[in-house]
């Protein structure tokens, strides 16, 4: 392949990828901003203000039909968050809303077979599970909650001053927090969206396929263990997140990958570099890194242990019986008219909110 053709291949990707993207973004952070419009902080309080079985399922339950990509599930948890939800709970509607959700059973079902489905599903609410455990026992909880107390996110709702959704000053405050969302990280998501096409690319399979250890045929436990250590490392410099990491896991699975070392690298959309940049700049650098570590570990052990319950099972699937196909991004399909609806209601927020007050802004500080 020439240069040409592969600057063209390049190009082509980056479009699709972002593609594929839009309607996704565009609901999360739509939801992001009602949220922080018409939810009181105290509501939030009583739905996800603890880590306790309950609240977590609650979390669970609502990232999942949140429907959204990384980026735009990192913005919706900080809003919980802010709004009153404990932080495990923010931390889990956030894995939900990248690893319980229709559209990602969707790709995995045609790409990586029924098994990658199900595990998927039941590996994100173990990957919550091992999160909170890790939260309880190791996490920072209380620097957490300081950076809550530095917010100065409209504190006078606690008193009741929040807008009805059925009022046109409250969707314009709603549309404002839309588009403050936008605003902070918009340059992250492109810069993951060039980056991860560009890869896609110019990198060949056999160069992710030789960081993997392989041991022919079969899986052993050293390979188990060694896969799902450096999936979700594979993903943070791949820089491929959401959906968009589906082709990538398909290819390395039949490239010779573990089941868990591929699931692994699924779950890692939520540490790639543009979504540690998105925490830093919510919650700081320390916390920021402290957030990808206990991530990291959370997704290394779900990623091992379905593995071992599938493989033990024999429900594991063999790669060499899984077809694994390209993803087509441009053609009349539900992403085509998802994107026409919320390219709408896009541009409707957007200009909402430039008709909301200028005091709507001054609440963003990281």
């Amino acid at each position: 392949m020439d240069l040409v053709s592969m600057a063209g291949d390049t190009l082509y990707t980056i479009a699709g990828m972002g593609w594929k993207m839009l309607w996704a973004l565009v609901l999360g952070f739509a939801i992001s901003g009602a949220v922080q419009a018409f939810v009181p902080k105290r509501r939030m309080a009583q739905v996800m203000g603890d880590d306790g079985p309950a609240s977590l399922a609650r979390a669970g339950f609502f990232g999942a039909i949140s429907s959204s990509c990384s980026y735009a599930a990192a913005a919706m948890s900080r809003s919980v968050f802010l709004r009153g939800a404990h932080v495990t709970a923010a931390l889990a509607f956030m894995i939900a809303a990248t690893n319980l959700v229709v559209e990602l059973g969707f790709v995995l079902w045609s790409l990586m077979g029924w098994q990658f489905v199900v595990a998927e599903f039941v590996g994100g609410v173990v990957l919550i599970a091992i999160m909170a455990l890790l939260m309880k026992a190791f996490g920072p909880i209380a620097a957490f909650e300081r950076v809550r107390a530095s917010e100065s996110d409209d504190q006078a709702d606690d008193a009741g001053d929040v807008p009805s959704p059925l009022s046109l000053d409250g969707w314009r405050t709603a549309a404002a927090r839309f588009a403050m969302d936008w605003s902070m990280i918009w340059k992250d998501i492109v810069i993951g969206i060039v980056v991860a096409g560009t890869i896609a690319v110019w990198v060949p399979q056999s160069f992710w396929q030789a960081v993997f250890l392989s041991s022919g045929d079969g899986v052993s436990w050293l390979q188990m263990i060694e896969n799902a250590l450096v999936g979700p490392l594979v993903a943070v410099v791949s820089f491929v997140c959401s959906v968009g990491n589906v082709p990538m896991a398909a290819a390395l699975f039949n490239g010779g990958i573990s089941f868990g070392g591929a699931l692994a690298f699924i779950y890692g959309d939520l540490i790639v570099i543009p979504m540690l940049l998105v925490y830093r700049r919510y919650y700081g650098t320390k916390l920021a890194a402290q957030l990808g570590v206990l991530l990291y570990v959370a997704m290394v052990l779900t990623g091992f242990l379905i593995d071992v319950v599938f493989t033990l099972a024999g429900w594991a699937p063999d790669a060499a019986a899984t077809g694994v196909g390209s993803m087509e991004f441009f053609k009349l399909d539900y992403t085509f008219w998802l994107n026409l609806v919320f390219g709408v209601v896009g541009l409707g927020l957007w200009y909402l909110s430039r008709q909301a007050p200028a005091a709507h802004c001054a609440h963003h500080g990281h």
